[in-house]
Parts: structure tokens; C-alpha cells; sequence
């Protein structure tokens, strides 16, 4: 329930975000338009007397006036070259290289940019799964052109990557991290930018279960679990130096953590404070385009890691960025690193049990820039903007506008899913939750799969996003986007992560289809599959979606779906279904049970 009350918070944030970035739009529209006021001339008023005066050839004078009208006719015309001026090339900026690495780049006064990052180990250890992840939120404001607040929430809450003395081990921190940067020395000057960046954080660490033994327990083998609260924080001065297309920076810096925690410690049992001095590298490789480089080295006298003996040590951190501003709304980064902390205090410290390179993706969204520019859908492909059952399509409903889907058959499937278009070009998946029941696979197969998450009592959360890539609302012959989820079922504790590349083909008025490669990844079983349907325009009002999917693997699966959708408006729509796939939700898609199921889906764009 702690996940359905983070996601609905994010969810209420981001809308309060479009709305305030709206009404900012709209009072400086106010403010920069002119209103044009027809004045009646008073034929009473007698002309002056007109008195010649001569200016020797002195330009300077009708130069001026000059110069006056042509002030006039640019601010007359200013509000349509507002209107027509091209897309700003700035996107999202560039705050941070690693959270405990910032850069000496700030917003503008006024000016705020959140973004979700998601940081994972490339498999899930002992404890399975896709991986140990740290998923955060970051908010970023301009509390003026030199100075900037930054709010961080991170969560973890597997077990540990390794056996601790034979055992797995649970070990879970939250992070609520609040850090001010404030420039000393601006970059303009000489190239050369300083700044000063404390931090304070509230760190929730907790280790241990009624079956294993807490990792801060030095003094007997009794199981149980441990927790504490404490206040850490981080102090760090950022030195960078601007070239052309690159900067360099080193930073001293340093994190205070404790090194003792709880009455069961002998010795040391925690990380305590560390000095490091970290050094980056941020090259503009072409527009929208950069690439970062980050290698930092502690000093001590505290520690960054521990491995499965519970020893202590320090490891040197390091990170490859690729970041690119997809548009002046959309940032997104891929890294690998091994830094597995999401805040200032905690970003030094490796995964903990083992020293490993991470992937990180992150999203970053600032609601202050201009869009994608797309033309509007027409009647035909706004009635299928809502997808399809198993197999989705590549169009995304316009920015600010909220998706919201339920479906449910008489099997006992129940699914739920909420998007938000942060902009014409992505929509991230919000709420994504489902319940599968009742399935029959007919013996054997996928017994796995069944057992790990869709088991009886299973509850399936997904987080995802999708990016349109091509569209002819922008002069492409045809739609295609990536869509990508990652979650877990709250009974096993596992998760996976699914990938789709859709296309979307309008064939004519009443045909359009779809094709749709699709990859499950997990650490039970891995493997492809493929979706393919249509949307059959029968009436306006009426329309027959047939759908197949079948996965690529041993025990291949070929499953189908017959839909029958009724719009009641262009927005809203009723699907009745029929179809032998697990659900419809992602991993479902893919399976194939024993028996065809009726169900119903309720579709809305609001």
C-alpha cells in the first residue's frame, strides 16, 4: 500500500506541475502581449501652426525617429513572433553529474525540473529477480540564478546482493534528503565557476527478519530486525573550469554517516564519515548530446563498502553518462556506475555486500519548454489513441492529458492503469497494477513464470514510460515508440522489466495496424515475443479489434483476442474481449492459458 500512496503522490505532482507550468505561460503571455485601442480623433481641436527649423544635414535627429518606429513595429508583431519563433533548443539542465558530484549550472529564478531515476544491479544476486534497484525522485528549483534547492527520495528494499554467513539477508534505507547549492564564483568569469553545496538527509536503515539475522548484530546468532533513524549529511564545493565543448571539475567534499549502529555492535558496523575528492569530465558532443564522466576516490576515515563477510573497506566510484534532451521538456540519461545510493550523503557508497557496475535510467522533465509540435489527430486516430487489449499502439494522447484504463473478466483478472502525457512525445506510466486469477496453463508449462508472479495472491505493480519516436502528425509515413515497464509482484518480491518497440500503421479510413516486437526480462526466464492486431472501423462508433501474440522461446506461446469497441465520444470508449491470454498486462500478454475468458475494458482521456 506504501507504493499505491508514493505513485498517487507523484501522480498529483505532476499534475499540479503542468497546471503551474501553464499558468506561467499564461501570465507572461499577459504580460508580454500589447492591446491595440482605436482612438476617435477630436475634429474640434485646431491645427497648430506648423514652424520650420533647419538642421543643417544633422541625420541624427530623423535617425532617432527612425530607430523609434522601428522599436514600434517590432513590439507591434512581438506577440506573433512569440507565436511563430522555432522551438528553444535549451533543454533540461544538467544539475549533477552523480548526486554527491554536483556541477556549477543553476536554474533561473523561479524556473523547476523534477526528474525519476532508476538504479539497478544487472541481475538480483541470491536473492533473484532483475535486479537490486534504488528508484528516487528529484526536484530541482531556482530559488534565484545563483542558487539552488534540491529535494531527493530514494527507497531500497531487497535483500542484500549476497549470503551473509549462509543466509539471505533483508536490508532496506530510505533516504528524505533536503541540499542548497549556492555559487561563489560564477563560470563567466575567467571560465572558472565555485560553489558551495550542504546537505542534510533523514536515513532509515533496517536490516534483519523474524528468519535471519540483522547485519548490525555483532554480539550473538539470534534473528531479528534491527532499525534506526538517523540525521547524516554531506558538504561539498564544486571547482569547475569551461572550455569550448567541455568542462572539467574536481570536488572535495565530504559525507557524515555513522559508524555505529545499535547496542549488538562491537566493533564497527556501519560506514562513518569519508573525505573523497571526486573529478568529472561534461563533453558536448553535438546538440542535445552530452556525454559525463565522474571517477572519485575516498579518502576516509570512514569506509564506502562491505562485502559478505561483513568486512569494511573503501572502493573508488566511478560513472559513464549518456545524456540527451530528447526536446526542451524531455531529458533522459543512461549510466553505468557503482554508486548504488540516490542522495548527496549516500552516493558514495557501493551496492551493499559487493562492489558491482549498476545501470541507472534516468528521466528528466522540465515543464517550463517548449514541446514537439505535432499536428491534431483526426476522428479515426483519436478513437484508438486509448490502445488496444494485448497489444498496444505506438500514439500517445497530447500532453497534459490523463489516460485511464479498467479492465476485468470473468476469470477474476483485474487490471488498472494511469498515464499522464508529460509531453506530446511521452506519456510515463504512473499506475500500472494487476491481479491475475484463476489461471490455467494446462499442466507444466511456465510453471515458473506461474509461481514467481502470478501466483494466487499475487499483485503485480509496474512503473514504465513511452516515447514516440516517429509520427505522421510530424510528416513520418508512420507511428512508432518505445514503451518499457519495470515492477514486481507483492507476494514473491519479484520483479521484471518488459520492452516493446510498437508501429502503428494508418492503412486507410477504416483499417489501421499494429506491430509490435516485445522482450520479458527477469531472473526466472527471458525471452522475445511478438504482437500483432488491427483496428477495423465498422461504423464511426463502432469498431472490431482481432489481436495475436506469440512469444519466441522453447515452449512457445500463441495466444489471441477478439475485441468489439464502443466509443461514446472521441475520448472514452467500452471494450468487450474475448481471448485466451494470461491478462493484459505485460507479462500476460505473452502467455497463452488452457481457456478463452470474456471481459470488459473501460477506456478514458481526460
Amino acid at each position: 500500500m506504501r507504493l499505491i500512496f508514493y505513485l498517487f503522490v507523484i501522480s498529483q505532482l505532476l499534475n499540479f506541475i503542468g497546471v503551474f507550468a501553464e499558468k506561467v505561460r499564461e501570465d507572461s503571455s499577459k504580460l508580454n502581449s500589447i492591446n491595440w485601442e482605436k482612438l476617435e480623433e477630436n475634429k474640434s481641436k485646431p491645427f497648430k501652426k506648423i514652424i520650420w527649423r533647419s538642421y543643417k544635414n544633422d541625420e541624427s535627429y530623423f535617425g532617432n525617429k527612425k530607430q523609434q518606429s522601428s522599436i514600434k513595429k517590432r513590439t507591434k508583431s512581438s506577440n506573433e513572433e512569440r507565436i511563430s519563433e522555432p522551438l528553444k533548443k535549451s533543454g533540461s539542465t544538467i544539475t549533477k553529474i552523480e548526486p554527491f558530484l554536483p556541477l556549477n549550472n543553476f536554474l533561473d529564478y523561479g524556473i523547476f525540473q523534477t526528474s525519476v531515476r532508476w538504479k539497478s544491479s544487472f541481475d538480483g544476486g541470491v536473492s533473484g529477480g532483475t535486479g537490486q534497484q534504488n528508484p528516487s525522485f528529484v526536484f530541482d528549483y531556482g530559488i534565484s540564478d545563483s542558487s539552488l534547492m534540491t529535494i531527493y527520495f530514494s527507497e531500497a528494499d531487497d535483500d542484500l546482493y549476497n549470503l551473509i554467513n549462509g543466509q539471505k539477508v533483508n536490508f532496506n534505507w530510505q533516504n528524505y534528503a533536503f541540499s542548497f547549492k549556492k555559487e561563489l564564483l560564477k563560470e563567466k568569469v575567467n571560465g572558472f565557476g565555485i560553489s558551495i553545496v550542504p546537505t542534510i538527509e533523514y536515513w532509515r536503515q533496517a536490516s534483519g527478519s523474524k528468519n535471519s539475522k540483522s547485519i548490525f548484530n555483532q554480539k550473538d546468532n539470534s534473528d531479528g530486525r534491527d532499525r534506526f533513524d538517523n540525521l547524516i549529511g554531506s558538504l561539498s564545493l564544486p571547482i569547475s573550469k569551461k572550455y569550448n565543448n567541455f568542462t572539467a571539475l574536481i570536488m572535495p567534499g565530504m559525507t557524515f554517516l555513522p559508524e555505529k549502529l545499535g547496542p549488538k555492535g562491537i566493533g564497527k558496523n556501519a560506514y562513518g564519515n569519508n573525505f573523497y575528492i571526486g573529478t568529472g569530465l561534461v563533453f558536448d558532443a553535438v546538440e542535445d548530446l552530452n556525454l559525463l564522466f565522474s571517477y572519485t576516490t575516498p579518502l576516509g576515515p570512514g569506509d564506502n563498502y562491505f562485502d559478505s563477510d561483513l568486512n569494511y573497506n573503501r572502493k573508488a566510484i566511478y560513472s559513464v553518462v549518456l545524456g540527451w534532451d530528447i526536446n526542451p521538456k524531455i531529458g533522459v540519461e543512461g549510466k553505468i556506475t557503482n554508486s548504488f545510493g540516490a542522495t548527496p550523503s549516500t552516493g558514495l557508497l557501493t551496492i551493499p555486500s559487493d562492489n558491482l557496475p549498476l545501470y541507472s535510467a534516468n528521466i528528466i522533465y522540465n515543464p517550463h519548454g517548449n514541446d514537439t509540435y505535432l499536428t491534431e489527430l483526426d476522428e479515426r486516430d483519436k478513437s484508438i489513441s486509448n490502445g488496444g487489449i494485448t497489444v498496444n499502439n505506438a500514439l500517445i494522447p497530447k500532453a497534459g492529458t490523463s489516460q485511464v484504463n479498467f479492465s476485468y473478466d470473468e476469470g477474476g483478472n483485474l487490471f488498472g492503469f494511469y498515464g499522464y502525457s508529460l509531453s506530446n512525445i511521452f506519456q510515463v506510466e504512473l499506475i500500472n497494477i494487476g491481479i491475475f486469477d484463476g489461471l490455467n496453463f494446462g499442466g507444466e508449462k511456465n510453471s515458473n513464470l506461474y509461481s514467481t508472479y502470478l501466483s494466487d495472491n499475487n499483485l503485480n505493480f509496474r512503473l514504465g514510460g513511452k516515447l514516440l519516436i516517429f509520427s505522421p502528425q510530424k510528416n513520418d509515413i508512420y507511428w512508432a515508440s518505445l514503451r518499457s515497464s519495470v515492477g514486481r509482484n507483492n507476494e514473491t518480491n519479484q520483479g521484471y522489466v518488459f520492452s516493446e518497440f510498437i508501429n502503428t500503421f494508418r492503412i486507410n479510413k477504416w483499417l489501421a495496424l499494429n506491430f509490435s516486437p516485445k522482450y520479458f526480462f527477469s531472473g526466472v526466464e527471458s525471452f522475445g515475443g511478438v504482437g500483432i492486431s488491427s483496428y477495423i472501423n465498422l461504423f464511426d462508433n463502432l469498431m472490431l479489434i482481432p489481436e495475436i501474440n506469440t512469444s519466441i522461446k522453447n515452449n512457445s506461446d500463441l495466444n489471441s483476442t477478439l475485441a468489439l469497441r464502443y466509443s461514446f465520444s472521441l475520448e472514452n470508449s467500452l471494450d468487450l474481449y474475448y481471448s485466451n491470454a494470461a491478462g493484459v498486462q505485460d507479462i500476460g500478454q505473452l502467455l497463452k492459458i488452457k481457456d478463452y475468458r470474456l471481459g470488459i475494458k473501460f477506456n478514458f482521456l481526460l
